[in-house]
């Protein structure tokens, strides 16, 4: 199995990140729902006990989602995985029908959080980044498979945890899986079955090149 070897820099995903001026006003208009929002949190310490419970928001679970992802993004800005970490689960638990914050999240947890745990520690040996990385990676899959309990039916999830399977595992067969499976869902787009077929040839020449 092909890994990463070594940390890369940060990466910046514009869906997730915000500018100053935009969390400035964002949080302007959250003063007015600050008690909401923060019975929400309260709420889901005391709720959230498994990670396929939700947080009972009622009719606000959207406007709910969105403040807890706000919160997550503040915790990303200041690189507190600790913190994001379990945003996170907030936000995917208030609101787990929108893709978004499933992708996000797992970007987060696949490549962020191993980069500022080799950030923070820049003489662990290579072998234990490498472990950072794929633990990452794992995290995030799990999440991924958490979301296909709502978005079964849909190729983006399925191509999402291909591209961490590809580029953060550098597991090329469980790639070719994951876009094979996004490939049979009706809304997918082309190349997810162009690329299954380009992995699935490659493992193919390379099975018989080992005979």
């Amino acid at each position: 199995m092909r890994c990463f070897t070594l940390c890369s820099p940060a990466r910046s995903f514009p869906a997730v990140k915000f500018k100053r001026p935009q969390i400035v006003v964002a949080g302007l208009a959250l003063l007015a729902g600050g008690a909401a929002l923060h019975a929400l949190i309260a709420a889901g310490n005391r709720s959230v006990k498994t990670p396929e419970q939700s947080i009972e928001v009622g009719g606000y679970r959207t406007f709910a989602a969105d403040c807890l992802w706000l919160e997550t993004n503040l915790a990303w800005e200041t690189k507190d995985a600790s913190r994001a970490r379990r945003m996170i689960d907030f936000t995917v638990s208030a609101d787990p029908q929108s893709p978004y914050f499933w992708l996000n999240s797992a970007r987060m947890l696949a490549y962020d959080f191993p980069v500022w745990r080799c950030q923070d520690d820049r003489l662990a040996p290579v072998a234990v980044q490498t472990n950072w990385r794929l633990n990452g990676a794992h995290e995030a899959l799990l999440l991924l498979d958490r979301g296909q309990r709502w978005h079964g039916h849909s190729a983006v999830l399925h191509l999402e945890m291909a591209n961490i399977c590809l580029y953060a595992l550098g597991d090329r067969h469980r790639a070719a899986e994951h876009y094979r499976r996004a490939s049979e869902q009706a809304d997918a787009p082309e190349y997810a079955a162009r690329i299954y077929a380009r992995l699935h040839a490659e493992e193919i020449a390379e099975m018989t090149l080992t005979r």
